[in-house]
């Protein structure tokens, strides 16, 4: 502990922060006045066993009470924390408290014209599915927040989907719905669950995969309702993977992060240029729509937008591998 004359002084100074006599502070500490006094001239030290009622009263911690300063860190923190529970609870009751009151409203209004409930499901549907986004069910659980709200989020789309197939009768669309959904969550939250295991290496790997074999669910869900051509329409979607699968394979290399990115870069941008070709290859239609020529954006708009996005994507990944390169020589 410090010299009992910077103790006194803080203590002192704590006093007449919280606006406390002498008097009054005795009373709290039910000790005498003199006892405070000889705290505050540096004559006595406090009783160890006064330490936590001084620190409950006076609002200081035991680490200022030992070494009587401030500790300006602890309090930024203190406050700091102070300010994120309050902006938490006004970002969980105010959208809890204008859903309620919405759904109040079309409970009411649905009964009052229909006398039944018919599109009031929709809206405690699509209310849910807010929730689960905003302010999101994570605030009722401490551990797995990200696990709670991709489930959560996910499964309340999935309702809303459903609710909406009931009232429109025709659920035929929701199965395929469901499972495009699945793949765009797959396709951001995978990687970021496999980052945090063992085989965080092979995430990109295993997205890919997944994704295309959603891809063929999707697929064959999509042609038991409307019967098509599978093997053109499989053909092409798994021509978008390709990629991502090359991406993949490219990242598993012991290259720098630069040349990888050229790299992936380059294979994206000849990708997509020739996405077009493929697509009239196995659907039989010309490709005429892909010309080129600036002189004649009307019709060869399609082509010049190709060719544009082509040459940019070209160039930033021509860039990207020439500094990756220029880094790898430094090093």
């Amino acid at each position: 502990m410090t010299d009992k004359k910077t103790f006194g002084a803080f203590i002192k100074s704590k006093r007449i922060e919280k606006n406390y006599s002498q008097k009054e502070l005795a009373e709290l500490l039910f000790v005498t006045e003199g006892a405070i006094s000889k705290w505050e001239r540096g004559a006595s030290y406090p009783d160890i066993t006064l330490i936590g009622d001084i620190c409950r009263v006076l609002e200081i911690s035991e680490h200022e009470f030992l070494t009587a300063s401030t500790d300006t860190a602890a309090r930024k923190v203190q406050r700091e924390a102070k300010k994120f529970r309050t902006i938490r609870g006004v970002w969980f009751w105010l959208p809890t408290i204008a859903y309620s009151l919405a759904l109040l409203i079309c409970f009411i209004c649905n009964l009052a014209v229909n006398h039944t409930l018919s599109w009031f499901f929709i809206v405690l549907a699509s209310l849910l599915c807010a929730y689960s986004f905003i302010p999101t069910f994570t605030l009722f659980t401490e551990e797995h927040k990200l696990q709670v709200f991709v489930a959560t989020s996910y499964l309340s789309i999935c309702l809303l989907l459903f609710t909406c197939g009931v009232y429109t009768r025709g659920l035929f669309w929701v199965p395929t719905a469901c499972v495009g959904v699945l793949m765009g969550y797959v396709a951001v939250f995978l990687p970021i669950f496999l980052h945090r295991t063992q085989y965080k290496r092979y995430a990109f790997l295993a997205v890919a995969i997944l994704l295309l074999v959603l891809t063929a669910l999707l697929l064959l869900t999509v042609r038991f309702y409307q019967p098509f051509s599978l093997l053109p329409a499989f053909a092409i979607a798994a021509y978008s993977f390709i990629p991502l699968l090359l991406c993949a394979l490219i990242c598993l290399l012991p290259w720098n992060g630069l040349i990888k990115g050229g790299v992936c870069t380059l294979v994206c941008a000849v990708m997509y240029y020739f996405a077009g070709y493929v697509v009239d290859f196995f659907l039989h239609t010309k490709g005429d729509q892909y010309y080129v020529d600036f002189h004649n954006w009307e019709q060869c708009i399609n082509g010049n937008v190709q060719l544009l996005i082509f040459l940019s994507a070209a160039l930033i990944g021509i860039v990207l591998l020439l500094m990756g390169l220029r880094m790898g020589k430094k090093a």
